[in-house]
């Protein structure tokens, strides 16, 4: 890995399970953010870590996807392998802990602010937020009114359309938002074929279109 650029700002905190040390060239800020949540009421619940290390696996598994390094000889139980690695293997990662266990997953969009504020003034280069709140009009929507603030710095905004809602509907679709989501749309195209001794042939071609 490269070196820890010198404008970076962020840090490593200590927590549950979860010390300074664990932090490297690759992790290179780990914050978590709870103030909102303790003042809804709601604590952190036992089977959560009172700090940036991830009780679910939804966070390691997204960052992974996004920046994790090559691993050699990864496979599914055996088959297919190979060397797996995330889009920019070679990107550093810092975590922001602003979500906490499934039980209290929407009461403190507060701490996803705080989280998305922070993340701004350490100088990250891209925020990616594979999360989706209550959908809002922007001028309430806590995920449109700080990425339209990091987009003003030079900070690109990544966020997932979200895993629920009605047909045609998505989270995070503020215009200056990248948005990005999974489909699948089925078409099938019936052709005809002539070939030099006059004989037609016919068909239907199968596509699988994926985005």
């Amino acid at each position: 890995m490269p070196q820890v650029p010198e404008r970076w700002k962020g840090k490593c905190e200590n927590g549950t399970s979860f010390t300074s040390s664990l932090c490297n060239k690759k992790l290179i800020g780990a914050q978590s953010f709870s103030k909102g949540l303790k003042a809804a009421g709601q604590p952190i619940l036992e089977y959560d870590y009172d700090s940036p290390r991830d009780s679910l696996g939804h966070g390691t598994h997204t960052s992974s996807t996004a920046a994790g390094h090559h691993v050699v000889s990864a496979s599914h139980f055996g088959y297919a392998k190979g060397t797996a690695r995330g889009v920019a293997p070679r990107a550093h990662v810092a975590m922001y802990k602003v979500l906490w266990s499934e039980d209290t997953i929407f009461s403190a969009s507060s701490d996803v602010l705080a989280g998305m504020d922070q993340a701004i003034a350490d100088g990250v280069d891209i925020i990616s937020l594979s999360i989706g709140l209550q959908r809002l009009p922007y001028y309430d929507d806590v995920i449109a009114i700080a990425s339209l603030s990091a987009i003003e710095k030079g900070i690109v905004i990544v966020c997932s359309a979200g895993n629920d809602g009605n047909s045609n509907s998505m989270n995070n679709g503020a215009p200056w938002i990248t948005t990005v989501g999974a489909g699948t749309l089925d078409r099938s195209l019936t052709a005809s074929m002539t070939i030099d001794n006059n004989l037609t042939v016919e068909g239907t071609s199968y596509f699988l279109v994926s985005a």
